[in-house]
C-alpha cells in the first residue's frame, strides 16, 4: 500500500519513520482504512520510542516499550477505549515486521495488566443461544416462512452478513462446493474473503440449489430479484426477527439489543447469529490449539473484519 512517512527533520525519528514507511509497502491484511489508521497510531509510536528510548530498529520492539506507552497515555488521561486501539494498532504493525526480536503478550492479558478496562460498546451477549436458534428456526417453518428459516440457518453456519445472504448466487456455491469454501465479493467494504464450508454448510447449500428454477439468486425469492428489490426483503428479514423474537428469546434478554448495562443481554437481531458463529469457531480453533489472539485472528478474518477489539466485542470478552 501508498504510505509516505512526512519527515520530521529529526534524525533517529525520522530513521524509524521512513522503517515503518518501508514495512507499509508489503501490508495488505485488513481494510485500507483500517491500516491507514494504524500507521498514524505507529507514527505517534516511533516518536515515543525514538525520544524516550532512542530505539533504532522497529524490530527491536519488546513489551517494556508498549508498556511505557501505555502508561504514558493513562498518565495523559485518555479514554481506555482509545488507549487499546492505540495498543492493538502497535500489535498489528508487530506482526508485520520481519525478524522481530521479541513477542508482544497476548491484547487482553496486556490490558488487564494495565487496568484497563474491557469496553463494551451497548451490543454486549448478542449471541443466540442454541435453544434461540432452534426455536426460531421451527417457529418460521411452521408459520410459512422457511425460506426466513433457511437464512437462519446458513448464517449460523458461515456467519455471513444478510446483504451477503440475499445476493448470493447458485455459481457461486457450486463453485464453493468444488473449493470447500465459499469466497464473498459483495462484502462490507468490498474486501473478499473467505469461509470454509464444513459438513452442515455443505448440506445446506446443496439442498438450497436443488430445485432452485426461475433465478440464479438462492435466498431471495425471485419476485424481489426481477422488481430489482432485494433490500426491501433485507428489510423483511430483519422486521421478521424483530417482531417475533419476543415469542422466542430466553427470559432473561432485554426489550433491545442495544444500550444494554454491563452483564445484561441484548435482545436478540439477525446479526447475532454471527456473534454466535464467532464464538462456535473460536472454541473450535482453541480446540486446534492456537492460542486466543490466533483464534480471534482466524475468527476475524472469517467475519470479514481486521480489528481485535470487534473480534472481542463478537466473543463478548470471553477471550
Amino acid at each position: 500500500m501508498k504510505y509516505k512517512w512526512n519527515t520530521t527533520g529529526v534524525g533517529p525519528i525520522d530513521n524509524l519513520g521512513l522503517q515503518l514507511q518501508r514495512i507499509a509497502r508489503n501490508m495488505n491484511e485488513n481494510q485500507l482504512s483500517t491500516r491507514y489508521r494504524y500507521l498514524a497510531t505507529n507514527g505517534r509510536f516511533v516518536k515515543f520510542l525514538a525520544e524516550e528510548f532512542k530505539v533504532r530498529k522497529l524490530a527491536n520492539i519488546n513489551n517494556k516499550h508498549v508498556e511505557k506507552y501505555a502508561e504514558k497515555l493513562i498518565a495523559e488521561g485518555k479514554a481506555h477505549k482509545y488507549i487499546k486501539n492505540e495498543l492493538s494498532g502497535i500489535r498489528y504493525i508487530h506482526n508485520q515486521i520481519p525478524n522481530t526480536k521479541h513477542n508482544l503478550i497476548d491484547g487482553k492479558e496486556f490490558n488487564k495488566k494495565m487496568g484497563l478496562n474491557f469496553t463494551r460498546d451497548g451490543r454486549a451477549d448478542r449471541a443466540w443461544t442454541l435453544n434461540e436458534y432452534e426455536k426460531f428456526v421451527d417457529y418460521a417453518t411452521d408459520h410459512g416462512r422457511s425460506d426466513i428459516a433457511d437464512i437462519f440457518k446458513i448464517t449460523s453456519v458461515t456467519g455471513m452478513r444478510l446483504d451477503e445472504v440475499s445476493t448470493l448466487r447458485k455459481s457461486e456455491i457450486t463453485e464453493a462446493l468444488s473449493s470447500g469454501k465459499l469466497h464473498l465479493t459483495n462484502t462490507k467494504g468490498g474486501v473478499p474473503r473467505d469461509v470454509p464450508l464444513n459438513k452442515t454448510s455443505e448440506n445446506l447449500f446443496k439442498e438450497a440449489i436443488k430445485d432452485l428454477k426461475g433465478t440464479d439468486y438462492v435466498y431471495t425469492p425471485a419476485r424481489y430479484v426481477n422488481s430489482r428489490s432485494i433490500h426491501k426483503y433485507e428489510k423483511q428479514v430483519q422486521k421478521y426477527v424483530y417482531n417475533h423474537r419476543d415469542k422466542i428469546q430466553d427470559k432473561d434478554r432485554t426489550t433491545t439489543g442495544h444500550n444494554v448495562k454491563d452483564d445484561e443481554r441484548g435482545a436478540i437481531t439477525l446479526h447475532g447469529l454471527r456473534h454466535r458463529y464467532a464464538r462456535e469457531r473460536y472454541a473450535e480453533f482453541l480446540g486446534q490449539g492456537k492460542s486466543n489472539y490466533e483464534a480471534r485472528k482466524e475468527v476475524a478474518k472469517e467475519l470479514g473484519h481486521g480489528r481485535d477489539r470487534v473480534t472481542l466485542i463478537y466473543l463478548s470478552g470471553e477471550s
